[in-house]
């Protein structure tokens, strides 16, 4: 069975690069400062771009929707999905997360899909690997996997090249059970609402 299912989208009609870039205050996410210390699971978010990325998420917002709406199609109305996306920053010398996980590990249930998103290339080191391989994507590719089952994760970055992306979850209406476990990424909590949405 195929560890995970590549899908397209056209970044004219979802500028999503365009936008990140914009609320980053870059020239070019691929050529992002290298780092001075690998991130580890506590800090692989507190990066100023994370911040950036997520103060300013109201102006990804309405295209981000956008290619929900596109990639789900008729299936967005038998799914909840993640309200806001993650965002991954792999700068040269470190790692866009901190350990290899399933998402299963960090309260995530196992009926959810995980759709990564690239926005720049992802190739080599500076890339995301699903179980032993190594995923090389173009922006504009989508990889649907089993992020909740498969352990994935990825290396040192020692490319040059940043690499940024975004990930989001969806999961069946049907599988959906309010609880008191929260992200770890935000810690937000698995709430409709919260975390999830509807489309």
């Amino acid at each position: 069975m195929a560890k995970y299912v590549r899908r397209h989208y056209d970044v004219r009609k979802f500028p999503i690069a365009d936008l990140v870039r914009e609320v980053m205050r870059v020239d070019s996410l691929d050529n992002l400062a290298a780092s001075d210390r690998v991130a580890t699971r506590e800090t692989d978010q507190s990066t100023r771009y994370h911040k950036l990325f997520y103060d300013n998420f109201d102006v990804i917002s309405p295209v981000y929707r956008k290619l929900l709406q596109e990639l789900l199609g008729r299936e967005s109305d038998d799914v909840y999905v993640q309200r806001v996306p993650t965002c991954r920053v792999h700068l040269p010398n470190s790692v866009a997360v901190g350990t290899w996980h399933r998402d299963l590990d960090f309260g995530h249930d196992p009926s959810e899909a995980n759709f990564w998103v690239p926005l720049t290339r992802a190739y080599g080191s500076n890339t995301l690997w699903i179980e032993d391989e190594p995923v090389e994507a173009e922006y504009g590719d989508v990889i649907v996997f089993d992020g909740a089952n498969t352990l994935h994760g990825n290396v040192v970055n020692d490319t040059g090249t940043s690499r940024v992306s975004v990930d989001f979850r969806t999961i069946p209406r049907g599988n959906y059970r309010p609880n008191d476990r929260k992200s770890v990424s935000f810690g937000m909590p698995f709430l409709l609402g919260d975390y999830w949405d509807v489309l």
